[in-house]
C-alpha cells in the first residue's frame, strides 16, 4: 500500500484469440475423424496381409486342410498353404477399398470384405474349419486412440 492510502493496481491484458483458434482446431479434429480413419485403414490392410503370409498366425493359425484336400492341392498348388495367397479375398481385405464392405466419414468406419465365400472361411462349415480372416489386431485399438488424441491435440498431426 502506498502512502497516503491509495491503492496500487496492476493491469493485465491478455489475448485469448490463439486460444480460442487452438480450441476452435480441437473442436473440428474432435468431429472430423476421417484421418483417423483412413490411418486405421492402413493399419488393417497390413495386419491383413500378415495374416495371411503367416497362415493365420495372427489369429491362433489356420486350421490345416483335410488330407484328401491337402493331397489334390499339393498336386494342383504345390507349396500353398491353407489359404490361397493371391486370390480374391487376400486382395480384397489387403486393400480395403471396396466401397460395398468398406466406408469412412466423419464419425465412423467400417471395414471388411464383400467376397461372398469369406464368411465360409471366417465362421466355418460342417465341411471346413474356421479359418479366422477378418480380424482386429490385439494392440490396435490402444494404438488407433492413441493416434486419434495426438491428432486432436497436436496440430497438423502427421500419422505416419
Amino acid at each position: 500500500m502506498a502512502k497516503g492510502g491509495g491503492n496500487v493496481d496492476v493491469k493485465i491484458d491478455i489475448d485469448i484469440k490463439p486460444v480460442v483458434r487452438y480450441l476452435d482446431g480441437v473442436f473440428h479434429r474432435i468431429n472430423h475423424q476421417k484421418p483417423s480413419f483412413v490411418y486405421a485403414r492402413e493399419r488393417l490392410e497390413l495386419a491383413n496381409a500378415r495374416n495371411f503370409a503367416t497362415n493365420g498366425l495372427p489369429v491362433g493359425g489356420w486350421a490345416p486342410l483335410d488330407p484328401e484336400y491337402a493331397a489334390w492341392k499339393s498336386v494342383n498348388f504345390p507349396g500353398a498353404g491353407p489359404m490361397v495367397q493371391n486370390g480374391k479375398l487376400m486382395k480384397s481385405l489387403m486393400n480395403l477399398n471396396d466401397r460395398s464392405a468398406n466406408s469412412i466419414s466423419d464419425m465412423n468406419a467400417e471395414f471388411g470384405t464383400s467376397v461372398e465365400y469369406a464368411k465360409f472361411h471366417q465362421y466355418g462349415t460342417s465341411k471346413m474349419p474356421k479359418r479366422q480372416v477378418v480380424y482386429v489386431p490385439v494392440e490396435f485399438s490402444h494404438d488407433l486412440a492413441s493416434k486419434m488424441a495426438k491428432y486432436i491435440v497436436q496440430q497438423g498431426y502427421d500419422f505416419r
